[in-house]
């Protein structure tokens, strides 16, 4: 079976959110469905926020709305698309904070854009690679090794066939006699450069891996440090429980 080939699926156009919570969110309340509860989870206290905000019908829905685009991005793939989501939602704020029909409207003034824009970092973004644990399929390895001057093995399926539908082991007198030959064994110095290459390319594997995942998250933290920077004082946003992360 030939393996798919993983790619980054483009994001959507940012579009105007307004009123767009009149669609059904179809969640299920089955205590084991705990993707429909943490999904809940995350809708209320979205609610909270506007409501402790005073925002007024319009803006809460389109908050809401902001906030569902946008985890539907983040779980679009298995694949790390930290950066790409976070462009999408300044694009998707954007439009709800220029006036400039019919592409953006001015719903949100430039204090709540700091605000809702705080809110996001400090609740979404902050535990984004968790969100993208739970609602995403993981990604298996399949690792083929294939070394110089060595051909990749081509199995004889009629070979082992016939090895298998063979009971009996072949009489010790045919063995003495040179009439059937004993099986070969394996070269032992064959065996020990591929247990060597194999553990010195996985070994590099792994390091890259790691080597990227901590570049990413520093990438992440830095701009969560540069845009708390930028706001101001006054408009620090609490997390939903209270205390800031």
């Amino acid at each position: 079976m030939a393996s798919k080939r993983l790619e980054k699926p483009k994001l959507p156009d940012a579009k105007i959110c307004l009123w767009a919570l009149h669609q059904l969110l179809c969640l299920s309340l089955n205590e084991s469905d705990y993707r429909s509860h943490i999904l809940l989870d995350l809708y209320v206290y979205t609610i909270q926020f506007a409501k402790n905000q005073a925002f007024n019908k319009e803006q809460t829905s389109t908050l809401f709305s902001i906030v569902k685009r946008l985890h539907e991005a983040c779980t679009a793939t298995s694949l790390g698309n930290v950066d790409g989501c976070f462009h999408y939602f300044l694009e998707l704020v954007l439009c709800h904070s220029v006036r400039r029909p019919p592409f953006s409207i001015d719903l949100f003034n430039s204090d709540q854009v700091k605000l809702v824009t705080d809110y996001i970092l400090d609740t979404y973004f902050r535990h984004f690679k968790l969100y993208k644990y739970v609602f995403t399929r993981q990604i298996l390895l399949d690792l083929t090794i294939s070394y110089p001057g060595i051909p990749d093995p081509q199995p004889d399926v009629e070979e082992e066939e016939l090895v298998i539908e063979q009971e009996e082991d072949p009489p010790e007198e045919m063995v003495a006699s040179g009439e059937l030959s004993p099986p070969e064994q394996p070269d032992q110095e064959l065996q020990q450069y591929i247990r060597t290459r194999l553990t010195e390319q996985v070994s590099e594997l792994k390091t890259s891996l790691e080597s990227q995942l901590r570049e990413g998250e520093q990438r992440l933290n830095q701009r969560l440090l540069s845009l708390e920077a930028l706001s101001p004082s006054g408009s620090q946003v609490r997390s939903p429980r209270g205390k800031r992360k």
